[in-house]
């Protein structure tokens, strides 16, 4: 089995090597929201499947003889986890890297709960929240325009009224992240399990403490949109490339698109969202886990989807079987934006530049948090 599970893990990273990254702005807060309420639970069946398929009869295990005559237990069939289960759980955070000022990110919440409706088929909801200070917006200095007279879209271009400091610019994000997911748990060939989700993800959130609605400056011209808030569609299949009695790993894609097109976005094509697990126990009630993931960015500032690596990576340990502890560590960064994050200029809709009139030009966005999660909730949500 571990052989064919190699395989069709290789064919996958085929696939990832010959989609190569575009354009990117980064963050991890859709990669962590996604760990949560979908590769969580997909990694939870899957370990149940492979625990129950090497238990089963037949699977190379030595088993005693039943006397001639007695009656045979029927072959259990692999499922997924069955009855409801819940996780609940507190969090704060804290950037690394210089943010430009002294930042205290909020604190949030994550809750979720998943009902199998049968052996194969099971719901999975959850509702997250994600703290992060993305860095190059405070105390940069910039380009200042004037719109119609300098800068981009106008005859001069490259002309600015000199150089302007940002100032200190409040860019503490709270992503709040709603998603649910309709598990379905097939064996490819018999031998080898697979979850296939399809998904639904809502995702807004508040900057500075206020609202996502900004003012910014795209191809020349200003327009006012909600940076951090769209709905998507995802179709994800998950499968097991790992798993031994210490380690368990899987790969996910995921075709993913807009409910609806928003602010500046051109196009709605689907895009694959790839993403990979491992974990290693060191014993029943710690582990450790690695995430790296090729993002697919398409946020309503984005005219085109873009894409980002990013990582999650942390330690999780169970004081009991329903409570727990978890620290992560989310970096995600854009790959070729020469190295320019944040705002990159600044423009005058006109004069007297009242604060309100002043519309960024953003570049790619680059954060790293390291977050620490306090919990209760069943094992087989969140199998740490």
């Amino acid at each position: 089995m571990i052989q064919r599970l190699s395989e069709a893990a290789c064919a996958v990273l085929c696939v990832a090597l010959i989609l190569a990254p575009l354009p990117a702005r980064a963050d991890g807060s859709q990669a962590s929201a996604i760990q949560a309420g979908l590769l969580q639970p997909a990694n939870a069946s899957l370990q149940r499947a492979l625990q129950q398929m090497d238990a089963a009869p037949g699977s190379g295990q030595v088993a005693q003889a039943n006397p001639v005559g007695t009656q045979q237990a029927p072959i259990r069939k692999p499922s997924l986890p069955q009855g409801f289960t819940y996780n609940v759980d507190f969090s704060f955070a804290y950037p690394l890297g210089n943010v430009g000022f002294t930042a205290h990110d909020p604190g949030g919440m994550d809750a979720g709960f998943g009902y199998a409706f049968s052996r194969t088929n099971r719901v999975q909801a959850g509702y997250y929240e994600i703290q992060q200070v993305p860095v190059g917006f405070s105390n940069r200095v910039v380009p200042f325009y004037l719109q119609g007279y300098t800068g981009p879209g106008t005859n001069l271009p490259g002309a600015s009224l000199g150089n302007q400091n940002t100032g200190v610019v409040d860019v503490t994000t709270k992503d709040k992240i709603f998603q649910i997911g309709d598990q379905n748990l097939f064996l490819l060939g018999g031998k080898i399990p697979i979850v296939i989700t399809p998904t639904y993800l809502a995702h807004t959130a508040t900057i500075g403490g206020h609202s996502d609605e900004q003012l910014i400056e795209y191809n020349g011209f200003s327009t006012t949109v909600r940076l951090r808030t769209e709905q998507e569609y995802f179709l994800a299949v998950t499968l097991p490339f790992l798993s031994t009695p210490r380690m368990f790993g899987t790969l996910t894609a995921a075709p993913q698109w807009l409910v609806h097109p928003a602010g500046v976005n051109q196009t709605n094509h689907a895009q694959l969202f790839l993403l990979g697990y491992v974990e290693y126990r060191f014993d029943p009630r710690t582990t450790a886990f690695f995430q790296p993931s090729r993002l697919v960015q398409y946020n309503p500032v984005d005219p085109y989807p873009e894409y980002t690596p990013s990582f999650i990576y942390g330690v999780a340990h169970h004081f009991t079987k329903s409570t727990f502890i978890q620290v992560t560590m989310l970096e995600g960064g854009a790959t070729n934006t020469n190295n320019q994050w944040g705002i990159v200029s600044l423009t005058c809709q006109r004069l007297p530049c009242a604060p309100k009139q002043v519309a960024p030009q953003f570049a790619g966005l680059h954060a790293a948090e390291v977050q620490v999660q306090l919990g209760i909730g069943s094992p087989t949500v969140i199998p740490l």
